[in-house]
């Protein structure tokens, strides 16, 4: 057999002319791109760290951006022309200049307050519709049941305004004091009245502490309302009315109503001559009729600090602090986590009473 190799000269003979050179194989291009070199593990998780942040803050950057889209609805679960309709009208127009967005107050009484609460939480979740409400709203679920609770199906926006309930008696009573008042309850138990704008509300519970407090038994006459309460205690068909600063005010000024206490731990700017609940005997007393605007559960903190800070601007202005103390409100800057947790508190205190008391909405 013939070889390749001269083993005698040990050298590479060239290949006959008649055996074609081999071509070397020709390789096909790659199917797949070769992988990116791998990012080192702390720079990887930075990166994947940022990603879910810029997640995070997008839907609230989005809300912010572009709430409020429509008109704004202020609801009031009270007739016009009373304390809560007051405020909203007001600190609504402030809000309109603001956001650049109409504000359509609308009055929906009925219930105790729950129809229009109800209201607000049957509306389109888009953000638009919103709560003004007062404390007698959020005593409500504290004598029927609801499928809502104040502090936990809504957060508050802000504070509106404060107001003093007020103890009075018509100028001819010849009762000046709350300790004169005292007297006669004992001397006569369960005989003399005191009218509240109704059953259930603020000033009825508070009529019941100050009453618990002092060890007498008032016979209480719920009103619809506190014009006709007022009419009747000036009257002297009613000897004694616990009612709002807002309803009794302008008669006290003009000397046909006499103030006995203010239900507030301080006096009253508007009725600096008053004592309070407390300095008259009654107990640690201090329960302010309040008014606020509150938003439904799981709205975005992008709408609530936009609104938040629209209302509070709102009211720092002389022309709208003006506004309320004429009707005879006080603006107090309250942050809303602190409101919260005062309405858990008096919420607890509240349903105490009641109980001992054997309050109903009947």
């Amino acid at each position: 057999m013939s070889n390749f190799y001269n083993h005698n000269h040990n050298q590479i003979k060239p290949l006959p002319s008649h055996i074609p050179l081999r071509q070397p194989a020709i390789q096909p291009p790659p199917i797949f791109s070769p992988p990116m070199p791998m990012q080192s593990a702390p720079k990887s998780r930075r990166t994947t760290l940022l990603f879910l942040l810029s997640l995070a803050i997008t839907p609230g950057l989005t809300w912010a951006q572009e709430w409020p889209s429509k008109s704004l609805t202020f609801v009031v679960p009270f007739p016009a022309g009373g304390s809560n309709d007051i405020a909203a009208r007001v600190v609504g127009d402030g809000v309109r200049q603001r956001l650049g967005q109409t504000v359509v107050v609308d009055n929906k009484p009925g219930a105790n307050g729950a129809l229009g609460v109800e209201s607000v939480l049957r509306a389109p979740k888009d953000h638009h519709t919103f709560l003004v409400a007062s404390d007698s709203v959020s005593l409500l679920p504290l004598f029927r049941a609801t499928t809502w609770d104040l502090t936990k199906s809504f957060t508050p926006v802000a504070v509106l305004s404060y107001q003093p309930i007020v103890v009075v008696t018509a100028a001819s009573s010849g009762i000046r004091t709350l300790k004169d008042l005292q007297s006669r309850a004992r001397e006569k138990p369960n005989q003399i009245a005191y009218a509240t704008s109704g059953q259930g509300s603020l000033q009825h519970l508070v009529g019941e502490l100050f009453s618990q407090q002092l060890g007498i038994d008032l016979l209480h006459v719920p009103y619809k309302g506190g014009g006709q309460a007022v009419n009747d205690v000036i009257a002297g068909q009613v000897p004694v009315a616990v009612l709002g600063a807002a309803a009794v005010l302008q008669f006290i000024k003009a000397g046909r109503l006499v103030p006995l206490a203010v239900s507030t731990r301080n006096r009253s700017p508007m009725l600096p001559d008053t004592p309070t609940l407390i300095e008259s005997g009654a107990g640690d007393i201090d329960v302010p009729q309040w008014s606020a605007l509150f938003a439904t559960e799981g709205t975005p903190a992008a709408v609530l600090a936009r609104l938040r800070r629209s209302v509070d601007e709102s009211l720092a202005e002389p022309a709208v602090k003006q506004r309320f103390t004429s009707a005879a409100m006080d603006i107090v800057a309250t942050p809303p986590e602190v409101f919260q947790k005062r309405m858990i508190q008096d919420r607890d205190r509240w349903a105490k009473l009641i109980k001992d008391r054997k309050i109903s909405l009947e």
